[in-house]
């Protein structure tokens, strides 16, 4: 019964604000995922492109520059998070 008495109504300010915050993150994970589908899409249709307009001798050094592109960026978005936080 000790409990009840220790337990306070949530002001409403508090709840609108976490309301919001709980929004934001929600719009945030929506975004991000979008994000990862559109980051996907745009690496396998560069893969195509480079199919379509190298000739087939070329294009594993065109495929293994640009995954090396990828692979540069990635590390420097990681890096930039690492340092970040």
């Amino acid at each position: 019964m000790s409990e009840n008495l220790d337990m306070k109504p949530e002001p409403k300010a508090e709840k609108v604000s976490d309301m919001r915050e709980n929004f934001k993150k929600g719009a945030f994970l929506i975004s991000m995922l979008l994000l990862l589908v559109a980051t996907f899409q745009l690496y396998f249709s560069i893969e195509r492109i480079i199919e379509i307009w190298f000739e087939y001798q070329y294009i594993p050094i065109f495929r293994a520059v640009y995954n090396f592109l990828v692979l540069i960026a990635s590390l420097y978005i990681i890096r930039l998070y690492i340092v970040k936080r």
